[in-house]
């Protein structure tokens, strides 16, 4: 069990790492993983978004400690099942959360030689990784989409909380200092944390190095982006696979329900553009002050030029 591949597909939260996560765990010989770095994981990283560095949530000694964990699926002490910030589901209450029932099933198909470690709070662990033998998916989706799925939900990110320890690792920003006071605007607070996810992967030349997967991308043509992926990590599809991409997408407008995280019917399209909808014009230029010197190097200029011929 301790041969296990490992490959990790993160990215910014909202950016798609579920369904490519999803899809990637229905490959033959895979299983999933979910999120054990984030609040109901590992006991030991206490940290939100851990870094690896002195006293960034993973110390240098311990990051093949943590590879070795979760290729063999061998987890050891969880933190609480419940999450803090939201009350406790009947299934949780009763199984656990889903880092622990993920767990589970996985142990129980030793002969699956694939881990899929979906996880988006591993986005900050990228450039260490890299030089590690895990191979990494990382999921990306406009900042200005991703903005606007944050103030749907009402949620406002950790990144004020995070920046410190970001600093100390990336080196400073002066755009993350210019708006990191402001963190209590949701819309802010989602564009910071969409800059801390992907200025290191420039800053540090590691972007070339993993396996890009955009939302312009999966909506250009989801199955060719997904099956061009599949290739490249060297995974075979399955039939669960050809029904996952075969089902049927409806153009919507934003869901008004901020309990519903997911909708697995909407198109990618429709979830692309809703932000029209969604964001003000106070809320897009705050975006774009600080995401725009950043935009065009993950997605491509193609992203931003979109953007800025929508009525």
């Amino acid at each position: 069990m301790d041969q296990r591949r490992l490959i990790l597909v993160t990215g910014a939260p909202r950016t798609a790492t579920t369904p490519v996560g999803n899809l990637l765990a229905q490959c033959q010989g895979a299983v999933a993983l979910y999120e054990p770095v984030g609040p109901t994981g590992l006991a030991w990283i206490r940290e939100p978004f851990p870094m690896v560095g002195p006293t960034l949530g993973i110390e240098p000694g311990e990051l093949g400690e943590l590879i070795w964990q979760l290729r063999s699926v061998r987890l050891g002490k969880l933190k609480p099942q419940a999450r803090l910030d939201a009350a406790p589901s009947l299934r949780s209450a009763i199984f656990g959360s889903r880092t622990l029932h993920s767990a589970r099933i996985a142990r129980l198909q030793p002969w699956a030689r694939t881990v899929i470690w979906k996880d988006p709070h591993a986005i900050m662990l990228v450039p260490d990784l890299v030089d590690s033998d895990v191979d990494v998916v990382v999921t990306a989706r406009t900042p200005w989409a991703h903005a606007a799925s944050y103030k749907r939900l009402g949620w406002r990110s950790k990144a004020a909380e995070i920046y410190p320890r970001w600093a100390r690792k990336f080196g400073p920003c002066e755009v993350c200092e210019a708006f990191v006071e402001r963190c209590s605007d949701n819309v802010i607070s989602a564009a910071l944390l969409w800059r801390m996810s992907y200025f290191p992967l420039i800053r540090t030349h590691t972007l070339p190095r993993v396996h890009l997967v955009t939302s312009e991308d999966l909506e250009r043509g989801e199955r060719a982006t997904y099956f061009a992926l599949l290739d490249q990590l060297g995974l075979t599809a399955t039939p669960g696979v050809e029904r996952t991409l075969a089902g049927a997408r409806r153009e919507a407008a934003a869901s008004g329900d901020k309990k519903k995280t997911h909708d697995w019917n909407r198109s990618m399209a429709s979830l692309n553009r809703y932000w029209q909808e969604v964001l003000s014009t106070a809320d897009l230029a705050n975006v774009r002050a600080i995401t725009d010197d950043l935009a065009p190097l993950v997605l491509g200029p193609a992203a931003v030029a979109e953007r800025d011929a929508a009525p």
